[in-house]
């Protein structure tokens, strides 16, 4: 089972993330983190994450800074970027760090 973790600071983003991935639980582990230190603290806490999927605009550390970070110490873990701002300084570091923009 890959174990999959979704980022993102609005909680009703989430919530529609989770609703619509439901179907995908026999296959997936999805879990859910409201910020990036919320995210590294379940890293360090469960384990690395086969796959991190996060908004790239939040409050405290940006998807960015929570994507270098995964990438240094999770380096086998793929990085994924899901962001309605693609037009941000943000999202043109991001290219470096992660493997695919959605």
């Amino acid at each position: 089972m890959n174990r999959v973790l979704f980022v993102d600071d609005e909680p009703n983003v989430l919530e529609g993330l989770g609703r619509a991935l439901r179907s995908m639980r026999d296959t997936w582990d999805i879990s859910l983190a409201n910020s990036g230190a919320e995210a590294l603290e379940l890293m360090e806490n469960d384990g690395a994450f086969d796959v991190i999927c996060t908004d790239m605009l939040m409050p405290g550390m940006m998807g960015d800074e929570l994507l270098a970070t995964v990438m240094e110490r999770y380096p086998d873990t793929v990085r994924l970027v899901l962001s309605g701002q693609l037009h941000t300084p943000a999202i043109v570091t991001a290219g470096s760090i992660a493997h695919q923009i959605l």
